[in-house]
């Protein structure tokens, strides 16, 4: 029995306390290292994960690339992982998820005729519940991974065993013991695990190599292995592998069961750098919303979709660990603003070409002559008609939400030419007397447009509405919301229907000292240790009308102020909140409290979510957490923060994490040349969202994604169309079945569709995709992907994310 399976490997950062040009290079070198150790000894095995590495090379150096082709043909170069880097495994969403594996999958597949069986993810911070699920459905069995070590979560089975996702698919995985590199002293390490082996009564992995900066296997780890194999007693138990050998050593073996996260491993990294945060789920958002309209002007208007590739590999590249933790350099920190600049960038050309392709194609003629002459200014109103306005839905669902025009307007109607109502409000212009902008709720189909019509003609009646504002109140047909004036703290925030109250006493924004912490803040779970509270309020009323009231209120502590913007809108069950921050407290973690009478914590997670055990403790979140009592909760919804904690009822979302940059271990050597995160101003939203009943049966999804994703619209003129005032391409009659990616296939011949059930029980549904009826099963929270062929005579069928068959 080989009960030492040694994996020479090379974990490397491309980006950590260097930037991504010296990674580049050092990946370069490695391989290069690499390929020499395998021409010297015949028995080696080397292992690395990552695709990107691999396009690097192919990029810089085609002939190393024909080595590593060459190799790995031969058996004795593994490639692992399956990702395109090794990302957090937290924080990007559920289909940020399945790009990576789609693109690395697909990429191993075309360039080395292989994907990865095993997932290898061994520096990555925590693991989300849902890894199992996704690597299975990408043609993976088997996972690696390290953090959180045996002294951050003893609980977690050590060595081998099975890990089981929510839906019931299962992996193999197996816990590194100690670390995944080694530098020196192989044999130790060896005698080590041997000693752990008989403990947890498995084989074991022995990595060894030099990394994080690259590196690899040495010639001194291959001489030591060498001698140990031939003169120590259990030298012919040692057997140079890959991951894959061992996984398959471990068959028939009775392996002990996890279920649920792995976690928790740097739980400071989850807030730290707030700007590169928002900017990650604002990418997300926008390459999500760009595929969606590629998808409809390809089924309207014949546009062929455009290339969105590389905007996902920007995304995917700035996932990786180090930078989605905010834990890296200052420099390579605003090398991914730059990266994220240029995937907004490449989604926004798409969309807006997308939009405008579709919107040209709407009838706005009204059985008129076509007017196009700007008699009166700013918008399209010659002779007195109504200015056209196309509004697209990027979701799955009906969604309503609010169109904003650069211009003051006066009455709006839909389609059918009901009116609407609208309202002016202040523009981040002041051009002379021009300082108004014109808003207005538009409700659109799944899918889809709608066709709007503004003007500048009074409505026959003015619109009326249930809003009433105050300056210590706001409330509508469905909420009320009251707050302190002295100290602006929300003190009641009540659901009509039910008359039960969310806060349980004042939510504030309270600060907590971290100055004994590092960047990662290892080794530390709990952030309470309490350093103020902002204060000192003054609030104003700042729009009162048809549409919308807003209640600005103002606080402060120290040099730092906190301004919050209360939306409510006169047709919402929730309560918005448009946030300024100007921080500029130093080793200060600020969080955003709502005490609230409920006992029990819930997150999403990738295509999921997972109740908790509210223990103080900081946990990563994506775009909602909720408290859950017996028959109602509290959901509050972010656009771009990714750390909470809950204790004793109270949900606190963090908002800013001033900690040191690349502060590793540093506290006994910080000087006056340190540079502080989250300085200065920062802006984000969230709302507040009281719900009956459970988390599960709320639609806090669906305003999640709204919170994030809001309309496109396009401000038209007049012209004739093939195209009516409305239309949607999809629809679902379960809200339990949650539509993720919507996409042109990678084949080019169909469309895929990803959906995944967000409430823990089985359902069955209809799935209504252009002139298709498509049946849908699935089981509790499992996710499924489905390849709709364009010609209709072709069945539906499941595939895999990567759509590889």
């Amino acid at each position: 029995m080989k009960n030492m399976m040694m994996i020479g490997n090379a974990h490397i950062d491309p980006v950590w306390l260097w930037q991504w040009q010296e990674g580049y290079q050092e990946i370069r070198a490695t391989f290069r290292s690499a390929l020499d150790r395998l021409n010297e000894n015949g028995d080696f095995v080397f292992t690395c994960a990552c695709a990107a590495y691999y396009r690097w090379i192919e990029e810089i150096d085609p002939e190393m690339f024909s080595e590593i082709r060459a190799r790995v043909q031969e058996g004795r170069w593994a490639i692992v992982g399956g990702m395109w880097i090794q990302p957090d495994m937290n924080a990007p969403s559920g289909e940020s998820l399945a790009r990576q594996l789609l693109y690395s999958q697909r990429y191993f597949k075309e360039k080395f005729g292989v994907v990865a069986t095993v997932g290898y993810n061994v520096d990555s911070f925590g693991h989300n519940a849902m890894v199992p699920q996704l690597l299975r459905r990408a043609g993976m069995d088997s996972y690696v991974w390290m953090r959180p070590q045996r002294m951050e979560n003893a609980d977690i089975p050590e060595g081998a065993m099975h890990w089981d996702a929510p839906d019931g698919s299962r992996v193999k995985a197996y816990r590194i013991e100690g670390e995944y590199v080694c530098f020196d002293n192989v044999p130790e390490k060896i005698e080590r695990l041997f000693a752990f082996s008989e403990r947890v009564g498995v084989p074991v992995m022995c990595f060894y190599g030099v990394g994080n900066h690259g590196g690899g296997p040495t010639k001194r780890n291959l001489k030591q292995i060498d001698a140990y194999r031939a003169n120590e007693p259990r030298g012919d138990e040692v057997v140079y592998a890959s991951p894959m050998d061992y996984f398959r050593a471990l068959d028939g073996r009775t392996l002990p069961v996890w279920q649920g996260e792995l976690q928790h491993h740097a739980s400071g990294c989850y807030s730290t750098h707030s700007r590169t945060k928002r900017l990650h789920r604002q990418t997300e958002s926008a390459l999500d919303s760009a595929e969606r309209l590629g998808v409809l002007a390809g089924i309207l208007a014949k546009r062929a979709p455009g290339n969105m590739n590389q905007a996902w590999i920007d995304l995917m590249n700035n996932e990786f660990h180090d930078v989605m933790g905010g834990c890296c350099l200052r420099a390579a920190l605003e090398d991914a603003e730059m990266l994220y600049g240029e995937a907004i960038s490449i989604a926004a050309r798409e969309t807006n070409a997308a939009a405008q392709r579709i919107s040209w194609q709407v009838d706005t003629s009204k059985g008129l002559e076509i007017a196009r002459s700007k008699e009166e200014g700013f918008l399209w109103s010659a002779e007195g008609r109504a200015t056209p306005v196309v509004v697209f839905n990027p979701h799955a669902f009906e969604a309503t939400g609010t169109v904003r025009i650069c211009r003051p307007i006066r009455s709006a109607s839909d389609d059918s030419g009901a009116m609407v109502p609208v309202q002016n409000v202040r523009a981040g212009r002041t051009n002379g007397a021009d300082r108004f902008d014109g808003i207005f709720r538009a409700t659109v189909p799944p899918l889809g447009y709608r066709l709007y019509w503004i003007s500048m003609a009074e409505p026959e009646a003015p619109a009326k509405s249930e809003l009433r504002i105050t300056d210590c109140s706001v409330e509508n047909a469905f909420l009320r919301a009251e707050f302190d004036p002295r100290t602006g703290a929300m003190t009641h925030l009540i659901q009509k229907k039910t008359g039960i109250d969310a806060l349980s006493a004042p939510a504030r924004a309270r600060l907590f000292d971290i100055e004994h912490c590092d960047t990662w803040a290892h080794g530390i779970f709990r952030f309470d240790r309490s350093a103020g509270a902002f204060s000192e309020a003054d609030t104003k009323i700042l729009e009162t009308g048809p549409v919308r009231a807003v209640l600005r209120v103002r606080t402060r502590f120290a040099l730092s102020v906190l301004e919050q913007k209360y939306i409510l809108y006169a047709d919402s069950d929730r309560l918005e909140v448009e946030t300024r921050l100007d921080f500029h407290e130093k080793h200060r973690m600020l969080k955003l409290c709502f005490p609230t009478p409920y006992a029990r914590d819930v997150s999403e997670i990738p295509y999921g979510a997972i109740e908790r055990t509210a223990n103080g403790e900081e946990q990563p979140c994506q775009r909602w957490i909720a408290m859950q009592g017996a028959n109602a909760g509290l959901a509050a919804i972010n656009d771009g923060k990714y750390s909470y904690s809950a204790e004793n009822g109270e949900l606190r979302l963090t908002i800013a994490n001033s900690s040191l940059y690349a502060d590793h271990y540093g506290q006994k050597f910080r000087d006056d040349e340190c540079e502080f995160m989250d300085q200065g101003e920062q802006r984000f939203r969230y709302a507040l969202y009281p719900y009956s009943g459970s988390w599960r049966e709320s639609d806090v999804d669906r305003a999640a994604e709204a919170l994030n994703q809001g309309f496109e619209w396009v401000v038209e003129t007049y012209h004739t169309g093939p195209l009516g005032g409305a239309y949607s391409a999809i629809r679902c009659n379960d809200a339990h079945v949650r539509i993720g990616a919507i996409k042109r296939a990678e084949d080019g011949r169909g469309h895929v569709l990803r959906l995944s059930e967000t409430a823990g029980s089985a359902r069955t549904a209809k799935l209504q995709w252009l002139n298709r009826e498509i049946p849908v099963t699935l089981a509790p929270c499992e996710l499924k992907t489905l390849y709709v062929p364009d010609e209709e005579a072709e069945p539906v069928r499941e595939i895999l994310i990567t759509e590889i068959e």
